[in-house]
C-alpha cells in the first residue's frame, strides 16, 4: 500500500496506513486535502488502518545474550559452562558468532522457551530487592527527653 493511498472498501469505510492517518489530521497537508475530497465523494466514510496478526506463540531470541545465557546455563546445567566458553571462543572464527552459540545453545537446551520464564523471575526479586534496598528503614527512632 502507497503512502498517499485511499483504498474504499465499502461507501462507509476507507483503508488507509497509519503515516495517512496521522498526517490527515494536520490542516493543510496532502493528506488532509486528499481526504476532504474523498469525504466530498463519500460523506460518511470513516479511515480504518490495516492491523497486522501477530504470532503470540513465535520463538524470540530477545533478551538470550551471553550472559543471559550463561546465567541460564549456570542453574540448569553447569557442568556445560565450560563448552559454553569454548563455543563462545571458537564461534569468533565465524561469520556470525553469535548464531553459531545460539544454535549451540538451542541444541543443548531445546525447552529454551523455559528462559523467558526464568529471566522474568529473576528480573522480578531483583526488583524486589531493590526497592526493598531504597525504602526508608522503618524503624522509629525514640528521642530520650
Amino acid at each position: 500500500m502507497k503512502k498517499n493511498a485511499i483504498i474504499t472498501i465499502d461507501e462507509t469505510t476507507a483503508r488507509v496506513t497509519k503515516a495517512f492517518q496521522r498526517q490527515a489530521r494536520i490542516f493543510g497537508t496532502d493528506e488532509y486535502k486528499m481526504w476532504k475530497a474523498y469525504r466530498e465523494d463519500f460523506p460518511g466514510a470513516k479511515m480504518e488502518t490495516k492491523t497486522i496478526k501477530r504470532n503470540t506463540n513465535k520463538r524470540t531470541y530477545r533478551n538470550l545474550t551471553y550472559v543471559n545465557m550463561g546465567r541460564y546455563i549456570s542453574v540448569n546445567a553447569p557442568q556445560l559452562l565450560e563448552e559454553f566458553e569454548k563455543q563462545k571462543d571458537s564461534a569468533k572464527a565465524q561469520e556470525n558468532p553469535y548464531r553459531a552459540v545460539l544454535a549451540w545453545f538451542l541444541e543443548q537446551f531445546p525447552n529454551y522457551d523455559d528462559y523467558k520464564k526464568f529471566f522474568e523471575d529473576k528480573d522480578k526479586t531483583a526488583e524486589a530487592t531493590a526497592a526493598e534496598d531504597e525504602a526508608p528503614d522503618s524503624r522509629v527512632i525514640g528521642l530520650a527527653g
